[in-house]
């Protein structure tokens, strides 16, 4: 049975409930909000959004950081990687995503490289790491459309 999702950007949506994940530490900076609806964007499939189900005003635009970064590689603390595994996130069957921010005055996309989300889709379950990567932030100039 779908989850109905009230959001301030897309009104009022039915989710699947494959598509909600368990946050069990929260994102940083929103560690009250665990539950998050991961939701298609209409800008593709390779951009989506990560709404947080107990705050409508609160979603995180996401992509893989291998879209926009084909040399992207993960490195994670041990002791992340340990939390992880003790939330029940399966490592090897992982999905990683990345917090985007389109700065459209400036024509700009920052990629947050060094706190990844790394999703399990068979538990549902995500947790937000701190990575071992060179620049905080990946800014690239945006398409021209």
């Amino acid at each position: 049975m779908n989850v109905e999702v009230i959001t301030s950007r897309f009104g009022k949506i039915e989710v699947p409930p494959e598509r909600i994940f368990f946050f069990p530490r929260g994102l940083i900076g929103f560690e009250h909000l665990k539950k998050y609806a991961r939701l298609d964007s209409t800008k593709g499939p390779s951009i989506q959004w990560l709404q947080a189900l107990d705050d409508p005003e609160t979603a995180f635009l996401v992509s893989k950081p291998s879209t926009y970064l084909p040399t992207f590689e993960l490195k994670i603390w041990e002791s992340d990687a340990s939390q992880a595994l003790s939330e029940g996130v399966d490592l090897d069957k992982l999905e990683t995503l990345a917090i985007l921010h389109v700065d459209q005055a400036k024509k700009l996309l920052h990629i947050h490289v060094q706190a990844p989300l790394l999703l399990d889709p068979v538990s549902r379950k995500g947790v937000q790491v701190i990575t071992d990567a060179e620049q905080s932030t990946v800014t690239i100039p945006l398409k021209s459309s």
